[in-house]
């Protein structure tokens, strides 16, 4: 079973022309209400795929937590109640499809998880995706410590609250993580080589946009391109890319396979707003075996 530790949030999506100066305003267009949340994302994203799934995270007692919990049928969830509402984010899009998010953490930054040795037990990997909380990386931390006692694996989202810690801050938690994936902008942030992950990881996955995404491993390095697509709104694609990655790796399809799909998953939903917007199974088994240009 493939376990996600992560907020559970509601994303506001509002569409702009574009964004205004400082002072100044921009006029909303559009205001879309969706389930979110990065790890929720990825979660949801490989459950409709058939793989067996479970999330933990923290929500709060309002209308936004039954349409979270409505959005992750045939997810096994554990959800702790420790705020009046649900985390929030209101995110802007332009027109060019660039998003700014603004993040409200009510529940999400309440960090009170329900889980014991058997939720260790039955799930072999944690994607841990950061919470709006100063808590969140000793939470994480204690989590992938205990899934390596049990012989699990750890994948870390090293995201925007991560990096902004330093490298040095992330030791404590990169000495018990097999797999890391960020994005060029984010790991940019962190001022880092790729060899300083790779000294505590097996795998280092990086997405880079429009130049596609590559996968590094202690003697390899592996690369695909980008699909060349309109792009409408870039929420969540890191996310999709995860899908897309880690359906295939756990598949046990090779490096070169899954940066493919990642990166097709991903094409897909851009092309959408919204951060759940992914091809039917049958598709994405069809580029699998075949590669196009354009998606």
């Amino acid at each position: 079973m493939f376990a996600g530790v992560g907020p559970a949030l509601i994303d506001y999506i509002h569409t702009i022309d574009q964004y205004p100066p400082k002072g100044g305003h921009a006029v909303v267009k559009s205001t879309v209400k969706s389930a979110g949340g990065a790890g929720a994302n990825v979660i949801y994203g490989l459950s409709r795929y058939g793989i067996k799934c479970s999330f933990y995270s923290t929500i709060g007692m309002d209308e936004d937590a039954k349409l979270f919990k409505d959005s992750m049928k045939g997810v096994y969830l554990k959800l702790s109640v420790t705020h009046e509402r649900t985390g929030k984010v209101d995110i802007y899009v332009d027109s060019d499809g660039e998003r700014t998010f603004f993040v409200h953490p009510n529940a999400s930054g309440i960090l009170r998880l329900e889980m014991d040795d058997e939720d260790f037990k039955m799930n072999d990997y944690f994607y841990l995706d950061p919470f709006p909380s100063e808590k969140s990386l000793d939470v994480h931390t204690d989590i992938a410590k205990k899934a390596k006692e049990f012989g699990k694996t750890v994948i870390l989202s090293m995201s925007y609250p991560y990096v902004i810690m330093g490298l040095e801050k992330l030791k404590s938690i990169l000495k018990y993580t097999d797999i890391v994936i960020t994005s060029k902008a984010e790991f940019d942030i962190l001022n880092a080589d790729e060899e300083d992950i790779l000294q505590f990881v097996d795998l280092f996955i990086l997405t880079m946009g429009k130049n596609g995404a590559k996968a590094v491993t202690k003697d390899k390095s592996f690369y695909h391109p980008a699909y060349n697509v309109k792009v409408v709104d870039t929420t969540g694609a890191g996310d999709a890319f995860a899908v897309g990655f880690f359906y295939c790796y756990l598949r046990g399809y090779d490096l070169k396979t899954c940066l493919k799909i990642g990166n097709y998953v991903a094409s897909y939903n851009i092309q959408r707003y919204g951060a759940r917007n992914f091809p039917p199974l049958h598709e994405v088994e069809s580029y699998v075996s075949h590669d196009y240009e354009d998606v």
